[in-house]
């Protein structure tokens, strides 16, 4: 009795799908229960575990063929690539706890998710051990540990070992207990795409100690036709009258451009070197003896020898049909299982010619009858186009890897997900953005009515806005002996604002003094009695200010004199310095109210600022009748104030401090403004604010 082998290669679900074509030829022809070892890699491991567990289906009648030979299909129409690409994503998460915890989770993994479809769809549990005698299934796995090759079988793992000899030798491990499903998964992890499947001593049913932990991948690596599988068998005297080789290779594409970038270049390598060793291979075994018959899928089938095969324009393109896992379309099927069929049948009639004519007749099986074929094509084509011309423009597109277009998949509830996502993301959140950008805009518009409604707004804005002391020049001062009589009490002051910015001044360090400068700005609308206006001129007086003060050069249309008394003093306290300033008011309007304003600076050096500095204080008084004094405090970010108090005392001090009511505070959530006022203040009178800065 003749003694068959099989060789499946690798290629993706095209490997699978051409595969199935030349299995349901050889049990059309009676020689699939001639079979007695499969040899598989990749896409060939998918179609030849399921042959082998489903062995007694697949020789069956036409029906119980058709049957299991629809989980493949079904399977490969399940689109498997694109379901573990999303939920990919949503494993990241345990993925990432699984490298900060002890806790693992290996089923977070691509590969995982990918041995959890074959567990669901085609294998179930099953193991090794479960596999029959007869065929024997050999599946192929590149070990990613020593660079060699893998074999799994119903007795265990066999791992080509590298000795010192140079002979090749393969270690065996009763690893009976190793889920068919992961060990598929081993042989079709596609580099790039798959990581490397771990498999410890747990996963081979052995203790630890006896196993290693080892990683496999792709056995196309290591040999994409399945002959190593062979080889290995040879040196275990197995001897085979026939080794039929499924060859679903894709024939090496010539490019027209060379403007490739790095990753494409990688790629052309890689491509470049594998078609290298793939000629290699079927150099080495075509010379080894005539027992390798090939069944390739770039074989042509001339139509004057088989007229019910595709036509040739057809058959170049299903060559090129990408090799991927993910959804294939009917025609794609039905094209590449009728091309396996028709090129099984024309080997099988070169190598057995007395047998030809009682298959002579025998018309490609077709998976999917309700699929499109070059037949059905024409009747739903109207245009010029020739219905094989249709079919062929169609799988031409099929060479295209297929990305984005298939990414979602409404069948499938991750796609709702990140559709979802999307719609937040590219939708609600710019919505949201217009939405913000409009109550901003709305805002901006209030605050600006508010700020020129409001003086002292206006004027702190314009602080945050520019640096308050660019472009200073100071005004002159000049020194008397003795203070001028002035009458305060023909004057009125409408309302008087006082703006303190504190924010440019830091404290000393371990290796610098204080730096920058208070910045002080004052603003007086006030109105003259009718004494005044004869006089036209206003003078006020500041007696709080140190020598060191700077008073920047006024912009009023009115001159003003600044003047400081050389030795101010009062009869009941200790002399204080004084500076006056004299305004020229002719020039303006004796009708009606006149504002004034002042801007001076004072060095940090001459606040007496301390390193430990967590308290300050600024105290308001005026000599003046006010209807409405506001003072305003602006702090720097790193020295933001934790909490203040409003009090107030007369200048003498004969009376201790008391809460001061003012009409009202503003108090800056980050400690960064404080803002009171007084209505009517009194003249001899200290109104303070007293601050406790954060540390």
């Amino acid at each position: 009795m003749a003694k068959f082998g099989l060789a499946l290669s690798g290629g993706g679900f095209r490997a699978t799908l051409f595969h199935l074509g030349v299995v349901r030829f050889l049990r059309d022809a009676g020689l699939l229960g001639e079979i007695t070892d499969i040899a598989s890699v990749s896409g060939g491991s998918v179609l030849a575990a399921h042959l082998a567990l489903n062995w007694d289906r697949y020789n069956g009648d036409d029906e119980a063929f058709a049957g299991v030979a629809g989980e493949i299909v079904n399977f490969v129409r399940f689109d498997v690539r694109n379901h573990i690409v999303r939920r990919l994503p949503l494993l990241a998460l345990p993925r990432f706890l699984s490298k900060l915890t002890p806790w693992r989770t290996r089923g977070a993994a691509a590969n995982a998710v990918f041995e959890r479809y074959y567990t669901t769809q085609l294998y179930g549990d099953r193991c090794l051990y479960e596999l029959p005698e007869s065929p024997r299934l050999h599946i192929l796995a590149t070990n990613v540990s020593n660079g060699g090759l893998s074999v799994f079988n119903r007795d265990g793992l066999y791992i080509q070992q590298r000795p010192d000899s140079g002979a090749t030798e393969f270690e065996f491990v009763a690893g009976k207990l190793a889920s068919i499903p992961k060990v598929v998964a081993a042989s079709s992890a596609f580099p790039g795409f798959f990581p490397p499947v771990e498999i410890t001593a747990a996963d081979l049913g052995i203790r630890e100690g006896q196993f290693p932990t080892q990683w496999f991948t792709d056995g196309g690596v290591y040999d994409n036709l399945g002959l190593r599988g062979f080889s290995w068998l040879k040196q275990q005297k197995v001897e085979f009258d026939r080794i039929l080789v499924g060859d679903a290779g894709k024939p090496f594409q010539v490019l027209t451009h060379a403007g490739l970038g790095l990753i494409a270049q990688s790629v052309r390598a890689s491509d470049i070197l594998s078609d290298r060793v793939w000629q290699l291979e079927r150099e080495n075994f075509f010379g080894a003896g005539s027992e390798f018959v090939f069944i390739a899928m770039t074989d042509i089938v001339d139509l004057q020898e088989d007229p019910t095969a595709l036509h040739p324009v057809v058959q170049t393109e299903v060559q090129s049909i990408r090799t991927d896992l993910d959804r294939f379309s009917p025609s794609e099927i039905n094209a590449l299982v009728m091309h396996g069929y028709e090129v099984a049948r024309k080997v099988y009639r070169s190598h057995v010619p007395a047998g030809a004519a009682s298959i002579r007749d025998l018309p490609p099986w077709v998976p999917l009858p309700a699929g499109e074929t070059p037949r059905q094509a024409a009747e739903n084509t109207s245009s010029p186009p020739a219905p094989t011309t249709v079919l062929a423009r169609r799988l031409r597109r099929s060479s295209n890897r297929r990305v984005f277009s298939t990414l979602l998949d409404p069948r499938d509830w991750p796609s709702y997900v990140y559709v979802a996502l999307a719609l937040l993301l590219f939708v609600y959140a710019p919505y949201q953005v217009y939405q913000l950008h409009r109550r901003a805009q709305a805002q901006a518009l209030v605050i600006d009515s508010i700020t020129r409604g409001d003086p002292d707004l206006h004027m702190i804005f314009g602080l945050l806005k520019a640096d308050p002391i660019a472009h200073w020049i100071d005004d002159t001062i000049v020194e008397r002996p003795a203070p001028t009589a002035v009458d305060t009490s023909t004057v009125e002051v409408l309302t008087r604002s006082r703006i303190l910015d504190f924010r440019s001044v830091g404290l000393p360090g371990i290796f610098a003094g204080p730096r920058g400068s208070l910045y002080i700005r004052e603003r007086l609308t006030v109105k003259l009695s009718e004494e005044e206006r004869a006089k036209r001129r206003l003078t006020l007086r500041y007696p709080n200010l140190p020598r060191e003060v700077h008073f920047r050069r006024s912009s009023l249309p009115f001159p003003r004199t600044i003047a400081l008394v050389s030795a101010p003093s009062k009869a009941d306290g200790p002399p204080r310095p004084l500076y006056e300033v004299a305004y020229d008011l002719g020039s303006t309007s004796p009708a009606e109210p006149v504002t004034i304003e002042l801007e001076a600076m004072i060095p940090a050096t001459a606040l007496g600022l301390t390193r430990s500095e967590t308290r300050g204080s600024h105290g308001f008084e005026t000599d003046l009748k006010t209807d409405l004094a506001s003072v305003w405090v602006l702090f720097p970010t790193a020295h933001p104030y934790r909490s203040y108090q409003l009090v107030r005392y007369p200048v003498d001090g004969s009376a201790p401090p008391e809460t001061m009511h003012s009409r009202f505070t503003i108090d800056h959530p980050y400690g960064r403004l404080i803002g009171w006022s007084m209505v009517n203040p009194q003249p001899d009178t200290i109104y303070e604010c007293r601050w406790l800065l954060r540390p």
